[in-house]
């Protein structure tokens, strides 16, 4: 159930924290407390497609901005929880930014000033 409601959220307003912590700890199979390119890739890939898979891939692993995936540590790469974290809270402020009642809220506070 929390995958399913993740995973269809388009307003960005989805409790995440819990499933965003489930989903590193599902990435990370060897235990290491890092997540690799390789742990990574195989699962987003089935979840969500190819074009998805590697656009994911390169915000997680690659600089700010899609900058060119650095390869630090094993495995193709690695990075640790509070880069995961950070990717993901970003990604759902986006998420909510281009929602609906984020463009109204954007509307409301630049109308009051």
């Amino acid at each position: 159930l929390m995958f399913e409601r993740n995973v269809r959220d388009t307003s960005g307003l989805e409790p995440a924290n819990f499933y965003h912590m489930v989903q590193f700890m599902i990435y990370d199979r060897d235990g290491n407390g890092k997540v690799s390119i390789d742990e990574t890739m195989n699962m987003l890939y089935a979840r969500l497609g190819r074009s998805k898979m590697e656009t994911t891939i390169t915000k997680l692993f690659g600089g700010e901005d899609g900058a060119p995936i650095v390869e630090v540590g094993e495995q193709g790469g690695e990075i640790d929880f509070d880069r995961y974290w950070i990717v993901s809270e970003s990604e759902q402020i986006k998420l909510f930014d281009a929602s609906e009642l984020g463009q109204n809220l954007a509307e409301k506070r630049k109308n009051k000033k």
